[in-house]
């Protein structure tokens, strides 16, 4: 199962949504691997040393010609990583042949995974289609606010287009309301207006500092030394709500 995080915003929790999905697939006692196609590297960090990322493969070596890419070891004994590099950021000017390259490793790749999931640049461009055009899966955090659709509409007619043309395995895609304010009325108002627009899993997932001090931590929320239990909770539950509607078997 490949499973594909996108959005053309930024700060929407892309990477946090990636992190908690590979760490709670292994969890489940799946070999998981997490592509880290952002030039930033933030999920590279979450998951691996970056020292060592350094000296490891790049994801940016998926769009070559030459022989497939070596993942490293993550922190967790169930996670590998295709970390970022900025060689990255020159791969969306490349040629379509190496999009073809990039969903040809990715789905050898995938022989050797349970489950693969790939954090993506807020933007349009080779890395989006190649992961799109590899992918079963398109998950998109949303942040209930008055632009939060910003974006959005091109993101979806991207993976229509792809679904049509490359994959027409890519399923319609699942949404993840993050960041609410659940004391703001708006936020619960724009959280239900976009509930209705599209296919958005529950529970709503609220603002709260205890995910990133846990991804700083280098674990998910649950996880967490001292977090927030209610916040934790519902982390957990999207996550499997999510693994459970991808087929991701649990294994313990």
């Amino acid at each position: 199962m490949i499973v594909t995080v996108a959005n053309h915003k930024g700060g929407v929790g892309k990477t946090s949504l990636a992190a908690h999905l590979a760490f709670r697939a292994a969890e489940r006692g799946n070999k998981v691997l997490a592509v880290d196609l952002d030039a930033q590297g933030n999920l590279t960090g979450t998951l691996a040393d970056r020292g060592r990322a350094l000296k490891a493969d790049g994801a940016e070596r998926l769009f070559g010609a030459e022989g497939e890419p070596v993942p490293m070891a993550g922190f967790e004994a169930n996670i590998a990583v295709l970390p970022a590099s900025p060689a990255l950021n020159a791969t969306d000017r490349g040629q379509l042949s190496q999009a073809f390259n990039a969903i040809g490793h990715l789905k050898s790749l995938s022989r050797a995974f349970g489950f693969i999931v790939i954090d993506t640049a807020p933007a349009i461009g080779l890395r989006l289609t190649a992961a799109l055009a590899a992918s079963q899966r398109l998950v998109v955090p949303l942040q209930p606010e008055a632009y939060a659709v910003d974006g959005v509409s091109s993101l979806l007619a991207e993976a229509v287009s792809i679904g049509e043309h490359m994959n027409p395995g890519l399923a319609p895609a699942e949404f993840v309301i993050n960041a609410l304010n659940p004391r703001a009325r708006q936020h619960a108002q724009t959280a239900a207006r976009l509930s209705q627009q599209f296919a958005v899993r529950t529970p709503w997932l609220r603002r709260s500092i205890a995910v990133a001090d846990a991804l700083a931590a280098r674990r998910p929320v649950w996880r967490a030394p001292v977090a927030n239990s209610a916040v934790a909770n519902e982390w957990a539950v999207v996550c499997d709500e999510l693994l459970d509607a991808f087929g991701v078997v649990d294994w313990t």
